[in-house]
């Protein structure tokens, strides 16, 4: 198994169930940030999701600590 700290967009929606509509959604509100958790790659037309600064939004405000 590959583990990687960035995916395309569509692997990411693919994988995750969610849409495409929903993180552009997300970048519009500012709830996600261009350059932090959605990269554009020079020369690549498909935005890229990083999966670490998704993985600590999702956590944020959580005690990641465990019972």
């Amino acid at each position: 198994m590959i583990s990687l700290n960035c995916v395309p967009l569509s692997a990411y929606c693919s994988h995750t169930g969610e849409s495409i509509d929903a993180i552009n959604k997300r970048i519009q509100r500012g709830v996600w940030k261009e350059g932090v958790q959605v990269l554009k790659v020079e020369g690549v037309k498909e935005r890229w999701i990083d999966l670490a600064e998704v993985t600590k939004w999702a956590r944020k405000g959580q005690n990641c600590q465990g019972a």
